[in-house]
């Protein structure tokens, strides 16, 4: 008896042990899904609504066809707050199962790229009001949402302790200074392509297991 309550208490610390692994592994599975989802829904919305203002008729580039301006920018808003809603949910559903400041800091990470995106639209909106030109604006409008991307990705990396979305947003961040020295509609070509491969080239990697959305603690 008393050997097999000796094998018994030796057990609990390695069946908890596998228990503990367990829940980590699912933790960090369910991280990647919602981080990529996130970047996946945001490569689409750059794709889709910088791609439909490149094609505007009135201050747009692309040669290979056309569309009417104001339906161009209804898609790229609508873009836009399809990538806030989706990032908000994303945030909030990455602490579903965890308890604590991680489920508390995943909530509110989610809710930071909602706000930053209102408060880069009231920007946006301030400076038309202030007599900002178009050609001015046109440069401007999507630097400032770019780079809160950018930003939001630097806060994510040093949030989780991620090599991997800290060196994101450092290219969004470089992205936007790109772009916006190449000038319109020269920046939406680059918002449309250079962004969203950075983005779908992480998120794919994520869902593979090859990188980790959270880093070593």
């Amino acid at each position: 008896m008393r050997r097999n309550d000796h094998d018994a208490e030796a057990a609990d610390p390695a069946a908890m042990l596998a228990l503990m692994q367990r829940q980590r592994r699912r933790t960090a599975h369910w991280a990647n899904r919602s981080y990529a989802t996130m970047l996946i829904t945001w490569a689409v919305a750059w794709i889709v609504g910088f791609g439909a203002i490149w094609s505007a008729a009135d201050g747009g580039g692309n040669p290979f066809f056309r569309v009417p301006t104001a339906p161009a920018w209804i898609v790229f808003g609508a873009a836009i707050i399809g990538g806030i809603v989706v990032s908000a949910v994303a945030g909030i559903r990455s602490g579903a199962g965890v308890r604590g400041p991680s489920r508390l800091a995943g909530a509110m990470y989610g809710w930071a790229w909602t706000l930053s995106m209102i408060g880069g639209g009231m920007l946006v909106g301030a400076a038309q009001r202030a007599g900002a030109g178009a050609a001015v604006m046109a440069v401007i409008s999507p630097a400032i949402f770019v780079l809160l991307v950018g930003v939001l990705y630097l806060a994510g990396g040093a949030l989780w302790r991620s090599p991997v979305q800290y060196a994101l947003g450092v290219v969004m961040i470089g992205t936007a200074i790109g772009a916006s020295y190449a000038g319109a509609p020269t920046n939406y070509l680059v918002y449309a392509t250079v962004g969203p491969v950075a983005m779908l080239i992480v998120a794919a990697l994520m869902l593979r297991g090859v990188l980790p959305a959270e880093g070593s603690r």
